[in-house]
């Protein structure tokens, strides 16, 4: 199979998130055929509704910063599916993908599945063969969906990260905290170490009884030692456990990111990893992470964030009133199994223009069901056309909602030259510029 054949295939498999089952049968089933490739190599998982992505990040760049060759596994991609396969800071080359890739549906067409593996499924056995033939001395994966039947939770992992959990996916997980939330304990390993984020009560409650019952060491975020040092532009610094940090992240909720990742690393190093504190905080400082509160140039400033729920969205509104000027103007799509309505409750208050517009995404929400909830909303059919209006009305613009939609804006931008190029340039390692 070439590079485009393996995209064929993986369209054809439908959508990611419509298509996703839980349960591990599939998944050991076609690993076991791989030669185990997950169990070659600890793994750190990662789970919850917000964060997940930048502690993952946050920790691909510390073990780049001190050396340890280290593998990133994460969803969803902006861009190109390569951005999912992350070593030592690169994605994977597409021959490479294709060749993992065809290796693994070679696989699934010599095996009986009671149901076909899943588009996830799928990378996330690709994402495995390929680090366990790379001799990564660690992976860091972030968890799909859930926790408990998603296709990453099938290692044993060193260490169990669970951020912050709040209402999402709810039709998928259960409609309560408390339900989420014991999804999401289903990363807690019979007596394996975790780490958690603040959260709460009723959530901590339930990881408090998880840990318990396996016998789990959970850590909890030394919040009290977090000290912030004040902002440049909306990057936060802070002092954390006798370091100080200065993030290249917007936004003082990364600042919590951030200490979950220092924190984390400090757990490891119990468990043989060598991981200095001044390269802890090379890593910690270099970390990028496009789409998420991504922040371009000025006149006007153009802010891309995939906000897709209800905590994401304050924690947006609160970088905007601090970090942004009027008047702002918002780029609006949204997925329909989302809680689309409260998320433009919290969002409208802070623009005077909001275009809405449709990804293009079998999930995604029409223009008519946008325009139901926000009738005084602008209708704008292609989302880049939707940017561009936007670009020349506001000091400030916003492209929120989903990744689906930022991805689409910064494809569309790269090829047409605009300024949502630079975030793709801005993502790139230091060593990778220019």
């Amino acid at each position: 199979m070439n590079y485009s054949e393996c995209l064929a295939y993986l369209q054809k498999l439908g959508d990611e998130v419509l298509t996703m089952k839980f349960g591990l049968e599939t998944m050991r089933t076609l690993l076991g055929a791989l030669g185990n490739p997950h169990l070659k190599y600890p793994s750190l998982l990662i789970a919850g509704t917000n964060g997940k992505g930048s502690v993952a990040r946050l920790l691909n760049s510390i073990f780049t910063a001190c050396g340890i060759r280290n593998a990133l596994y994460t969803s969803p991609h902006l861009i190109k599916v390569e951005e999912r396969f992350v070593l030592d800071n690169r994605p994977i080359e597409s021959e490479t993908f294709a060749h993992y890739f065809a290796r693994v549906v070679d696989t699934i067409s010599r095996l009986e599945f009671s149901s076909h593996p899943t588009y996830f499924e799928t990378l996330t056995a690709v994402a495995f063969l390929y680090f366990s033939e790379q001799k990564v001395e660690i992976a860091i994966l972030e968890v799909g969906m859930g926790g408990r039947l998603d296709s990453t939770n099938v290692v044993d992992p060193v260490l169990s990260i669970l951020t912050s959990v709040g209402l999402d996916h709810q039709r998928f997980l259960g409609g309560t905290l408390e339900e989420i939330a014991r999804e999401k304990a289903g990363i807690l390993h019979e007596a394996r170490p975790a780490l958690m984020a603040p959260q709460r009560a009723q959530v901590r409650q339930v990881f408090l009884s998880e840990a318990a019952k396996k016998k789990v060491t959970l850590h909890e975020l030394d919040s009290a030692s977090i000290e912030y040092l004040g902002s440049r532009e909306g990057k936060y610094a802070f002092r954390f456990h006798g370091s100080e940090f200065k993030l290249q992240l917007y936004g003082q909720h990364q600042v919590e990111s951030a200490a979950l990742a220092v924190q984390a690393v400090e757990i490891l190093r119990n468990h043989g990893f060598a991981v200095s504190a001044t390269c802890t905080q090379k890593g910690v400082e270099r970390t990028q992470w496009i789409g998420r509160i991504q922040v371009l140039g000025e006149d006007p400033t153009v802010v891309l964030d995939g906000a897709h729920n209800l905590d994401a969205a304050e924690k947006l509104v609160n970088f905007l009133t601090l970090h942004t000027r009027p008047p702002r103007t918002l780029v609006f799509g949204m997925m329909r199994d989302k809680d689309v309505g409260a998320v433009l409750e919290i969002l409208r208050p802070y623009f005077d223009r909001i275009y809405l517009t449709c990804i293009n995404s079998p999930r995604a929400a029409t223009i008519d069901e946008l325009k139901s909830l926000l009738p005084s909303g602008v209708c704008v059919d292609d989302p880049f056309a939707a940017y561009c209006q936007a670009l020349s009305s506001s000091a400030t613009t916003v492209v929120a909602g989903s990744l689906y939609l930022v991805g689409e804006i910064l494809e569309r931008g790269r090829r047409a030259g605009s300024s949502a190029e630079l975030a793709l340039e801005a993502s790139q390692p230091a060593d990778k510029k220019g």
